[in-house]
């Protein structure tokens, strides 16, 4: 199968590799029908996270399920399934209170022996471990560009507003409109949030914050503080999310 692979700072390639077969009972193998980069990835590319010459990258990915072990029951074969970008054992002290980013035995796609020697997802086929756990179906009609967004990005962005706190009627800021920032925004809204404000410098983002329902403040063309004063009637918000 072709794979796309780290090689050294500046330079990834597509490389031949081995097609992954299912090894212990809970892991499953998925066709990538699509496959996202990540601002993760390009800090891999750039050399800012350093990982094995010849590693296949990515971890964002949606697809189908073409073999799974016997002790997989949460898909099937030929379901088509998104993914997390790391795995859960979902026993551990922390499996076992919902808070599975910190899972003990978490292996992340797509980075090296750093955090688990897991191939990515950036290939014709990818092994995932733990498929119970870091599979799911995807829903009729949800196109395979919106349920990419599922599995890392909006997971990212809603878990920032959740471990906040957020409560209906709350204000909120989100400073940061990049893919994480701008899903925060819509994460805050569904959650109840009176207002959002959402600060960044880039002109683009800011019309994309307005459009989700935010209140958009230029980070150098205003004074962020005085504008969440003066859209707080003083008061300030009761959450903030930092994506930047």
């Amino acid at each position: 199968m072709r794979a796309v692979t780290f090689q050294e700072p500046g330079r990834v390639a597509i490389e031949e590799r081995p097609e992954p077969e299912p090894i212990a009972a809970d892991d499953a193998v998925v066709r990538v029908d699509a496959s996202g980069v990540c601002g993760s990835d390009l800090h891999i590319y750039h050399g800012r996270v350093q990982i094995e010459p010849g590693f296949t990258l990515g971890h964002e990915y949606v697809g189908t399920v073409v073999a799974a072990g016997d002790g997989v029951t949460g898909v099937s074969e030929g379901d088509r399934v998104l993914g997390t970008f790391h795995t859960a054992c979902g026993m551990c002290f922390f499996c076992r209170r919902g808070l599975y980013q910190q899972c003990d035995e978490a292996r992340v796609f797509g980075h090296g022996a750093t955090l688990g020697s897991l191939q990515g997802t950036q290939a014709e086929l990818a092994l995932v471990p733990r498929a119970n756990m870091t599979l799911r179906r995807v829903p009729e009609g949800l196109s395979d560009a919106a349920a990419l967004f599922a599995g890392d990005v909006m997971g990212t962005g809603y878990h920032a507003v959740v471990a906040a706190g957020l409560q209906p009627g709350d204000t909120c800021a989100v400073i940061g409109l990049g893919p994480v920032g701008l899903c925060a925004v819509m994460a805050a809204r569904a959650a109840g949030a009176s207002r959002v404000v959402a600060v960044d410098t880039v002109a683009e983002r800011l019309d994309t914050a307005r459009a989700l329902g935010a209140h958009p403040v230029h980070a150098t063309e205003e004074d962020p503080r005085a504008a969440v004063k003066e859209l707080t009637e003083l008061g300030g918000v009761d959450v903030a999310v930092e994506a930047v």
